[in-house]
């Protein structure tokens, strides 16, 4: 019976549990949002509340601000060092959107903001969510590379030997 109610079309394809969530969280989040404001309003009252808003706010747009001017930066330092930019990026992004939590009205998207802010608490929701891009930036040097750094160390490589011209021969024997 469940099966039924999850099949999707006459292929029995299931539904996934993303496309089940997303309503409910679309629905459930604003929800949540407005019982804990009005919640919070009751206990401290309406202008503290909105004075609270407001700083979240505008720390949300200081956040966004200072991100974008860094993230290029951050970029170029991490190919820099050998590591894909692709960590870096989506570290970025992640700034990025915990700033427009910060900017959304509400203190569940802030506590949510705030978490992401933090980078041990960022770096174990990536790895939740995306298991296979949460290290990307911080990938183990190849062997290459780390032979390449080994000799920077030493100085330059000196190859001894000899060589010939082969058109310095006489074509004709």
């Amino acid at each position: 019976m469940l099966n039924n109610l999850l099949a999707r079309d006459e292929h029995s394809e299931m539904i996934s549990p993303l496309r089940l969530a997303l309503p409910l969280l679309l629905l459930g989040f604003p929800l949540l949002e407005i019982a804990v404001l009005i919640e919070v309003g009751q206990r401290i009252g309406f202008w503290p509340t909105l004075g609270l808003l407001f700083l979240s706010a505008l720390a949300g747009v200081v956040v966004i601000r200072d991100q974008g001017v860094s993230m290029i930066g951050r970029m170029f330092d991490t190919l820099g060092r050998g590591g894909l930019a692709l960590g870096s990026m989506i570290d970025s992004y992640v700034v990025i959107f915990a700033g427009g939590l910060l900017i959304m009205p509400g203190f569940v998207s802030d506590v949510l903001a705030i978490a992401l802010l933090i980078p041990p608490l960022r770096r174990l929701m990536l790895r939740a969510l995306l298991p296979g891009f949460a290290d990307t930036g911080r990938r183990k040097p190849s062997a290459a590379a780390e032979q390449s750094q080994a000799g920077q160390d030493r100085g330059p490589i000196i190859i001894e030997g000899t060589y010939r011209r082969l058109d310095d021969e006489d074509p004709r024997g």
